[in-house]
C-alpha cells in the first residue's frame, strides 16, 4: 500500500467551506479591530488611476472589501510612477476617508544580483544612487512609504567580491544593507521629508534571511516600523515551495519578538492560491494577531484571473473582524530562532512541527525561563546556546530537541557526557535525562508527517510514527493544550484561557483536546466557520476542511 494518501478527493465546493477555527475563551475579548488594506502598484497606478472613472472604480473595490486605507507605489521593476497622476490620486482617496501611504519596490533598479535577478546590486554606485533618488522623491509625495519584498541582494559579480575583502558573503551583504538602509533609504526620504516614516516589509521566506542581507534586528531597529510576509500558497506547489500554513503564523509572532510594538501588520497576495488557500492566509494572518492586513494587490484582485479570491475574502470579512476579537495572549512552547540563524538541514521545520498540532510560542532570545522549549539547528546561532542551555535543564527544564540538533549536541563536553542525546538507525523519539530536566529528541520523519508532495500528498501514519506523535504530544500536553488524535495538518493555538484549532485537511477531523484537564474537558464553542462544531456530550470536536473554531 502506498505510503501517502491523495489531499484532493472532496470536491472544490467542498473546499471552499473555509477553515474550520475553534477557539477557547474564558475572559472578554479583546475588541481588537482588523484594517484592511490594498496596494496600488507603479503601473496600478499608471494603467487604472490616471483617469476619473479608474479612480471610481477603485473606489468601489475599497468600499466593496472593507478596505480603508491605501498604499500607492512609487516604483516598481524600473518603472516610476507619475508625480500628478500620485497626488491626484491620494487625494482622491483622502477626500473619499481613505488613509493613503506611498510604496517603493526595489526591481529594476539597474545592474541586477548575479543571483536572483529580481533583485539589484546594491554595491553599484549608480544603483546606490538611483535607490536615494527614489526614496527622496517618494518622501516628497508621501509622509509614510513602505518597501516590497526585493529589498535584499545575493549578488556576487566582481564589484561585490572587490569590496567584500576578507569578509564572509554574509558579513558583507548584512553590513552593506544597513548601509542601504541608513543612507539612501531613510536618510534620503528623510532629508526632504524630516516627518516621514518609512516600513521594511520582510518576506515570508525566513529561513534565506541570512544569506540576502536581510538583517532583522538591525533592521527593525531602523526602521519606524516592520511589515510580515504571511504568505502561504497550495502547500503542494513546488514552485512556491511547499509553503505551510502555519508559516505565516509562526513568521509573524517571530518577528513580533523581535520588532515588538513597531511590527505593523500582515501582508498577502493570491498567487498559487484558489478562494480556500487564499481564505487560509487570511485567517491565519488575522489569528497571528496583525491589526492590520495588506491584500496584495488591486490590480490582480479585480481582475478576472484573482476575482474568485477577492470575493471569497469579501464575503468573510465580517467574521474574520470578529476573529481579530479573539486573537491574542498567544501560548505555546517556546521555539528559539536566533536573528539571522541558519536552519542547516532543517529549513522551515518550525512550519511542520506546528502543522503537528504541537503549539509553538515563537522567541528570538533564549527561553531561559520557560518550563519547555523547542530547539532546532537554528540554535546554533547562539555562540553561547550549549551553556544556556546545560543551564536550562539543570533548572529542570525539559528540551524538545530535533535529530540534527541532537545529532550535533552528542559529544559536546558541555552537557553530561554519559548520555548519548543521538537517535539510533530508526529512532522516532527519546526521553535523555539531563540534569534536574530532560531532552525530548524527536525523528525528522516526525515534522515530515506534515509535508504535502507535488502530487497533493501526504505520508500515512504507520503504526510506528503514529506512537511516536502520540507519546510526543502527550509530553506537549504537560505544558500547553494540543490534541493528542488529530492528524497531522492540524494546527493548535493556545491564547491563555482560549484554544484555537484549524483544520488544514481536504476531510473532515473530530479530535479532542488536552492539556485543559483530560481529553474528557467539555468546551463551548464561541466561533466558528461553516459546519464546525462541539459533539460528544461537549468533549468532540468536529471540523470541516480548511475549517476553523473558537471554544472556551
Amino acid at each position: 500500500m502506498s505510503a501517502f494518501k491523495n489531499r484532493s478527493k472532496l470536491s472544490h465546493l467542498s473546499r471552499l467551506g473555509g477553515i474550520c477555527l475553534l477557539i477557547l475563551v474564558g475572559f472578554a475579548p479583546l475588541a481588537r479591530a482588523t484594517q484592511w488594506e490594498t496596494l496600488f502598484t507603479a503601473q496600478d497606478v499608471r494603467d487604472r488611476l490616471s483617469t476619473p472613472g479608474g479612480r471610481e472604480q477603485a473606489l468601489g473595490f475599497c468600499r466593496r472589501m472593507g478596505i480603508s486605507k491605501v498604499y500607492l507605489e512609487v516604483f516598481r521593476d524600473g518603472y516610476q510612477a507619475d508625480a500628478t497622476t500620485l497626488k491626484t490620486s491620494r487625494d482622491f482617496f483622502r477626500h473619499a476617508g481613505l488613509q493613503v501611504s506611498g510604496c517603493v519596490t526595489t526591481t529594476g533598479l539597474g545592474k541586477p544580483s548575479t543571483g536572483w535577478k529580481v533583485a539589484a546590486c546594491y554595491t553599484n554606485r549608480q544603483n546606490q544612487q538611483h535607490l536615494n533618488q527614489i526614496f527622496r522623491y517618494a518622501a516628497g509625495i508621501f509622509d509614510e512609504i513602505m518597501i516590497d519584498d526585493f529589498f535584499f541582494t545575493d549578488c556576487t559579480c566582481s564589484e561585490c567580491a572587490a569590496a567584500k575583502g576578507s569578509m564572509s558573503w554574509k558579513q558583507y551583504r548584512d553590513k552593506l544593507m544597513v548601509e542601504m538602509s541608513s543612507e539612501n533609504v531613510l536618510g534620503a526620504a528623510r532629508a526632504v521629508n524630516p516627518k516621514v516614516k518609512v516600513i521594511l516589509k520582510f518576506p515570508q521566506w525566513y529561513d534565506n534571511f541570512q544569506n540576502r542581507g536581510y538583517v532583522v534586528d538591525k533592521e527593525s531597529a531602523l526602521y519606524d516600523r516592520i511589515w510580515v510576509g504571511t504568505e502561504l500558497r497550495d502547500p503542494a506547489s513546488t514552485q512556491w515551495g511547499h509553503t505551510q500554513q502555519y508559516r505565516g503564523f509562526f513568521l509573524y509572532r517571530w518577528l513580533a519578538d523581535v520588532a515588538g510594538s513597531k511590527e505593523g501588520g500582515g501582508w498577502f497576495d493570491p498567487y498559487g492560491t484558489d478562494p480556500t488557500f487564499y481564505l487560509d492566509q487570511a485567517y491565519v494572518t488575522v489569528l497571528a494577531g496583525a491589526p492590520e492586513v495588506m491584500l496584495f494587490h488591486y490590480g490582480e484582485l479585480d481582475s478576472p484571473k484573482y476575482r474568485a479570491q477577492a470575493d471569497a475574502l469579501a464575503n468573510r470579512r465580517l467574521q474574520l473582524d470578529s476573529l481579530a476579537k479573539l486573537a491574542g495572549n498567544w501560548d505555546g512552547i517556546p521555539a528559539y530562532k536566533p536573528p539571522n540563524s541558519d536552519p542547516g538541514n532543517e529549513p522551515y521545520i518550525f512550519d511542520q512541527i506546528g502543522m503537528l498540532g504541537i503549539p509553538l510560542l515563537p522567541t528570538a532570545h533564549f527561553p531561559a525561563k520557560a518550563q519547555a522549549a523547542l530547539f532546532t539547528a537554528h540554535a546554533l546561532g547562539d555562540s553561547e546556546f550549549v551553556q544556556e542551555l546545560d543551564d536550562f535543564l539543570r533548572g529542570g527544564g525539559t528540551a524538545f530537541v530535533s535529530e540534527s540538533l541532537a545529532h550535533r549536541l552528542n559529544a559536546d563536553p558541555r552537557l553530561e557526557p554519559d548520555n548519548k542525546v543521538a537517535l539510533d538507525k530508526d529512532e522516532l523519539l527519546k526521553r535523555v535525562p539531563e540534569g534536574s530536566g530532560q531532552i525530548i529528541a524527536f525523528s525528522d520523519q516526525l515534522p515530515k508527517l506534515a509535508y504535502v508532495d507535488a502530487q497533493d500528498q501526504i505520508m500515512q501514519l504507520n503504526p510506528e510514527t503514529r506512537e511516536a506523535l502520540r507519546k510526543l504530544r502527550a509530553v506537549v500536553a504537560q505544558f500547553v493544550p494540543t490534541s493528542i488524535d488529530a492528524p497531522p495538518r492540524v494546527a493548535v493555538f493556545p491564547m491563555r484561557d482560549r484554544v484555537a484549532v484549524a483544520n488544514f485537511t481536504e476531510l473532515p477531523v473530530t479530535c479532542h483536546l488536552t492539556g485543559l484537564g483530560g481529553m474528557g474537558t467539555k468546551v463551548m464553542q464561541v466561533f466558528g466557520t461553516s459546519a464546525a462544531r462541539i459533539t460528544g456530550n461537549g468533549t468532540t470536536l468536529y471540523l470541516p476542511p480548511h475549517g476553523v473554531m473558537v471554544v472556551r
